[in-house]
């Protein structure tokens, strides 16, 4: 009678175990997928920190750009001023003829 009461608390330890152990597994496998996910959000985060900072790149202008576009703006100015000079060189002469 012991022995059977000895084996049925056996059982019951065995099974209890396998349960732990399955717990103990399903634990690992969520801490695993858990790991996984900050890992992926870790890498978005990255890529979306380097996407930002590609655009800020590409909307920055760089320093020859700035140059040309200083350079068009004066030459356009000094274009402008000769056609101011020119317009006040060219007067008309009229002949005054009195009509009296």
């Amino acid at each position: 009678m012991l022995e059977q009461q000895q084996d049925k608390q056996d059982q019951q330890q065995d099974k209890q175990d396998q349960q732990q152990d399955k717990q103990d597994q399903q634990k690992q496998q969520q801490d695993k997928q858990d790991q996984q996910e900050q890992q992926q959000d870790k890498q978005d985060q990255q890529e979306q920190q380097l996407d930002k900072e590609e655009q800020q790149e590409k909307e920055q202008m760089s320093k020859e750009d700035i140059e040309k576009l200083l350079n068009a703006i004066q030459n356009q100015e000094k274009e402008t001023k000769e056609k101011m000079q020119k317009n006040k060189k060219q007067k008309t002469t009229r002949k005054i003829t009195k009509d009296w």
